[in-house]
């Protein structure tokens, strides 16, 4: 059986078949695709294409079944967000990011749930999940002000999760809480002009002075954890912090397939002013070569945390153990590097054809080197970790702020 096959038959088990997910993706990704352009265009997630992942179903994978959602596992998300990234990078972060957030909106009280899913269950939650806040204990809960960046989906958003530092904590308080607000109290700033990753629509969010309401807002530690008592489902019981870099691991993924595709789609037609056919040259075919064998081993990494997922799921004990969190962030952090590798090596061969707008392989080139920079799978922070609880079997986490990993 092949990497993709098995990524797929990983997780029956896991997700059930109430819901036939790879049909639904299958049945958009031509819409999905007619829209890549006009999304670069516009620097937000085109109508059509936002349109599509909440009617097919995509966007409750994660969501609470109370509500109408599905409780899948990660697996199914990171599978499906694989194959749409192949075609539309924007459409394939927005669904990563929103359902993403539809992982830790599970660990809120039920009062907050009903509030952000009831009446509108297929929503895309956008949001920044960087503790970029201030909330200040009051009356019945918090007043919150901040600036946040990188609002992924923000344009199609009826709510915003966002982290926040606690004001003048005390020695047994949390420091980290996550809180949701909804899209009255926010201000969008469009703040991007980037490389790559236009069509993610990441706009900064403002919110000055508002009163958040107790139920809105969760410690950050214990909920990210997997140990807030208001999880009613396994999917809920996971890191947080392991499932969000699979997760973006897997719209990386299919990013860099979907650029390998087009370069030797464009290759085997390019022909020198000479005549030479650039398909039989050994350097373009030895770059071929290599950059096919890393995101082959990425596809493959990414099947065998799919499985591990699937299996934590079944096992339903909270919280993960620090070597699989640990584990699993660092996985994913490489499997984005190989991707990067992979479409870098291509990139720097693909020709003065490759400097256009609209080229595909230059939009998987400026994608994935903008995706590489998000702070949970950025190289260099995630190999030290792995490093230091290689060598020392420690992370040097503080049990009162967001856990590392």
């Amino acid at each position: 059986m092949n990497s993709a096959a098995a990524l797929e038959k990983s997780h029956a088990d896991a997700v059930g078949s109430e819901f036939d997910y790879k049909a639904a993706v299958r049945s958009i990704l031509p819409r999905i695709a007619a829209t890549t352009h006009e999304s670069d265009k516009q620097r937000r997630l085109a109508d059509d294409a936002a349109n599509a992942l909440r009617e097919s179903g995509l966007s409750r994978m994660i969501t609470p079944r109370q509500f109408g959602g599905y409780e899948m596992s990660p697996s199914a998300h990171i599978w499906a967000c694989a194959e749409i990234g192949k075609v539309c990078s924007a459409a394939s972060w927005v669904l990563m990011v929103c359902v993403a957030h539809d992982y830790i909106i599970g660990r809120f009280p039920e009062e907050c749930q009903r509030e952000v899913y009831e009446g509108d269950a297929d929503n895309l939650v956008a949001g920044s999940l960087a503790p970029a806040g201030v909330l200040t204990p009051v009356e019945g809960g918090w007043r919150l002000t901040g600036r946040w960046q990188f609002g992924s989906g923000s344009d199609h958003s009826p709510w915003f999760i966002l982290g926040s530092r606690r004001a003048n904590p005390g020695p047994d308080d949390y420091l980290i809480h996550h809180v949701m607000v909804p899209l009255a109290d926010v201000e969008i700033v469009d703040t991007w002009h980037t490389l790559g990753m236009r069509g993610t629509g990441s706009k900064d969010l403002v919110v000055t002075d508002k009163f958040i309401p107790a139920h809105r807002a969760v410690p950050t530690q214990p909920t990210f954890l997997g140990l807030s008592p208001h999880a009613k489902a396994p999917t809920y019981r996971l890191s947080v912090y392991s499932g969000l870099p699979a997760m973006l691991s897997g719209s990386v993924l299919g990013m860099a397939e979907g650029g390998l595709k087009a370069f030797i789609d464009a290759t085997a037609k390019r022909v020198t002013p000479a005549g030479v056919v650039k398909a039989v040259n050994a350097s373009m075919q030895k770059r071929v070569a290599e950059s096919s064998a890393e995101i082959a081993a990425a596809r493959r990494l990414l099947t065998d945390m799919c499985e591990r997922f699937d299996v934590l799921m079944a096992v339903d004990q909270a919280p993960m153990s620090t070597e699989d969190r640990i584990q699993m962030r660092w996985d994913a952090a490489y499997v984005v590097e190989l991707c990067r590798r992979a479409i870098d090596r291509l990139y720097a061969a693909s020709g003065a054809a490759g400097i256009y707008e609209g080229s595909p392989v230059y939009r998987a080139f400026r994608d994935i080197s903008t995706a590489c920079h998000h702070a949970v799978i950025d190289f260099d922070t995630v190999s030290g970790m792995m490093g230091q609880f290689k060598l020392t079997g420690d992370l040097g986490e503080n049990p009162r702020a967001a856990p590392f990993a």
